[in-house]
């Protein structure tokens, strides 16, 4: 239930967000305080409002000017006005807040735009900054689900790593487990050498005590070589078999922590879902 209601209050949190409105207002331009039609964008960068706004008045425009303000000169609105209008524009964000107040003034042949003016004047002005608003509002939505979608693709991408990781940790495992057994194969074949190398050695040396000749010498020699390249055989294997074994220790330990990583991205992974789904959601309420 408590889950229902949740849902129920995101839902209607978006569709208040997604709510566009055209307030009648009024703002203090550079030319004074004049009547305005405003309209709210959430967590939106004052320049760069001014700055797509700007580029909507130029396409219409004669020329742009203002400095503390965007004001467009010889504007053709034909829903306002069937003359050109001038257009003074500002949008305002108070200190620490993120939400952006976009005030437009429309002045029709020296006249400002208000609440009292012609019908069809308000509401072309309205409607200008309705449509407007709306599209860039659409504009910011995408972006932001777009930049969500592609954060989504970086962690399942980063999953997807993480498991093939973790698969090449497991081959290695086993492939080392499998060169640990014929090292220890080997080894014990090797020291059964060096033991059988021993009783051949001992009875070379009797036979040179016996008979010194250089035959035997020469042959209690060799004999004593081989034994001494099995013996640092057998120790090799051994060294072997230890780094085989301290390998194992240590991929399994990195299996493990990819693991938890794996379970910590798969979070991270449904928790965007869920952003890219709030996002899906606000840009097609938006209105």
């Amino acid at each position: 239930m408590k889950q229902i209601v949740t849902l129920i209050a995101l839902a209607f949190t978006l569709e208040l967000a997604a709510q566009t409105a055209v307030n009648n207002s009024s703002y203090t331009f550079s030319t004074g305080v004049q009547p305005t039609f405003s309209v709210l964008l959430e967590n939106a960068d004052p320049a760069m409002v001014e700055k797509w706004y700007k580029e909507q008045l130029k396409a219409v425009s004669a020329d742009m000017a203002g400095k503390k303000e965007v004001m467009s000169i010889g504007t053709r609105l034909p829903e306002i006005s069937s003359d050109t209008i001038r257009v003074f524009l500002k949008a305002d964000q108070p200190k620490k807040a993120k939400d952006v107040t976009v005030h437009a003034a429309f002045r029709v042949n020296g006249v400002y735009v208000g609440p009292d003016s012609d019908a069809r004047q308000v509401e072309g002005c309205r409607s200008w900054m309705y449509q407007r608003a709306v599209m860039l509002k659409k504009e910011l939505a995408q972006k932001a689900l777009d930049a969500a979608t592609k954060q989504q693709r970086v962690l399942e991408d980063q999953l997807a790593g993480l498991v093939k990781e973790k698969d090449r940790a497991q081959n290695t495992i086993e492939k080392t487990q499998g060169n640990i057994m014929d090292d220890e194969k080997a080894k014990v074949e090797t020291d059964g050498e060096v033991v059988t190398m021993k009783t051949t050695i001992d009875a070379k040396k009797q036979d040179v005590a016996n008979a010194a000749t250089e035959e035997n010498t020469k042959a209690l020699q060799g004999l004593i070589k081989e034994e001494e390249k099995l013996k640092r055989k057998s120790e090799k294997l051994a060294k072997d078999i230890a780094s085989g074994k301290k390998r194992i220790e240590d991929l399994q330990f990195q299996i493990k922590k990819n693991l938890e990583d794996q379970d910590a991205k798969s979070k991270a992974i449904d928790a965007q879902k869920k952003v890219v789904e709030e996002l899906t959601t606000k840009l097609g309420a938006i209105n």
